[in-house]
């Protein structure tokens, strides 16, 4: 019967993780000849952008937009200057790319490639890159960049951003000299390369259940990414597997990371108790867990009288060490005894005209015993 549970259970189940459609791609690319004008107005638009992207753009912050002279490996490049001389970045100093993934999409980046040439020695000497989102940046490479020729940069990330968000690459640069602010730093062929791929409410980790000594059923739970997770009600079904709302868990929102969930509950179950997550949206929408059976079998013994005709014990952790039942008299009179199967932890004991008062009862096996006190009540 519990064999049959479990695979019936198993033909039910929905997953959190659906297949992923995955677009691979060059998110978005600037080769600045789309500007127009001697110093290009800002933001500046992508030259290209990839599918599963709505837009993106270019901005300054910290530093001069000079202009787009004819140098680098196409005839447009931007240029820029005044930059910090100080030997460290100054956050509020750098050149921002923007991509914007469409709705319902989530963006990747997971290459980055520019090329930088310095008008003298005297432009800026070293660089810094980041990836910026939710107001936290991902730090990415920095180095040095050469005095002479154009110089190509190629780096390698994984940075992940939220449904329909944005992901900005900052480039910083630094190390100005101060006696040229004029000099000039020139960028060109600027790419952002990656995936966009269906965003997922929510990516279902680890989903396990246990019950404690009390026969309390504990639920465990992770996720690898959240995207407007308002949180998840926690149902609860029996043999007719009618879920049913049991218990709301408020979940994190917008989340790259991995998140750890736990639950227990207050209530003692015994035998089989079955599980799944209701996974809420902000907006409403809804999706489900797998099915996640529950034994609660591993309790200590518990006897209750459920009618006037029986007695009935649930031997728990406590199954499989004894053959026999004996039941007495608080004088020592035995009235009835019989067998017990070994590997059914359920056993009804039949109690026919059975008058109110005190009695014994004795559990025995090869290797132990154990004599419980009960209260029958007519």
């Amino acid at each position: 019967m519990i064999r049959n549970a479990y695979l019936f259970s198993f033909f039910l189940q929905l997953c959190f993780n659906l297949q992923v459609k995955t677009l691979y791609s060059q998110l978005a690319a600037w080769n600045f000849e789309n500007v127009t004008g001697a110093i290009p107005s800002i933001p500046i638009l992508p030259s290209s952008i990839g599918a599963g992207i709505s837009g993106g753009e270019g901005r300054l912050s910290g530093a001069q937009n000079s202009g787009s002279p004819t140098t680098c490996a196409s005839p447009e490049t931007w240029a820029t200057n005044f930059w910090p001389t100080t030997s460290t970045r100054n956050t509020d100093s750098y050149m921002s790319f923007m991509v914007n993934a469409s709705e319902g999409y989530r963006a990747n980046i997971t290459g980055i490639n520019f090329m930088l040439s310095r008008s003298s020695s005297s432009a800026p000497s070293d660089y810094y890159v980041s990836v910026f989102r939710w107001g936290l940046e991902t730090f990415i490479s920095s180095g040095v960049v050469p005095i002479s020729g154009c110089n190509n940069f190629s780096l390698s990330c994984n940075v992940s951003g939220t449904s329909g968000g944005p992901l900005e690459i900052r480039i910083y640069l630094y190390r100005q000299n101060s006696a040229a602010m004029t000099a000039t730093m020139r960028i060109d062929n600027v790419t952002i390369s990656g995936t966009t791929e269906v965003a997922l409410p929510v990516t279902l980790g680890h989903f396990s259940g246990d019950c404690n000594e009390q026969n309390f059923p504990m639920l465990e739970w992770d996720t690898y990414s959240e995207n407007k997770n308002h949180g998840f009600w926690i149902q609860q079904a029996f043999s007719d597997l009618i879920f049913k709302d049991l218990h709301f868990v408020l979940g994190n929102g917008e989340s790259q990371t991995r998140k750890k969930y736990y639950w227990e509950d207050k209530v003692e179950r015994r035998g089989l108790v079955y599980y799944r997550l209701k996974q809420i949206d902000f907006d409403g929408k809804t999706s489900f867990s797998k099915i996640l059976p529950v034994s609660c079998e591993n309790g200590s013994m518990m006897i209750t009288i459920e009618d006037k005709n029986a007695i009935t014990l649930f031997l728990g952790n406590q199954t499989g060490q004894f053959e026999e039942w004996s039941l007495f008299s608080l004088s020592g009179t035995r009235l009835q005894s019989g067998k017990m199967e070994t590997l059914t932890p359920l056993i009804k004991i039949p109690c026919p005209a059975m008058r109110t008062g005190y009695y014994i009862l004795l559990l025995s096996g090869k290797k132990s015993q154990i004599v419980k006190k009960i209260n029958w009540v007519e």
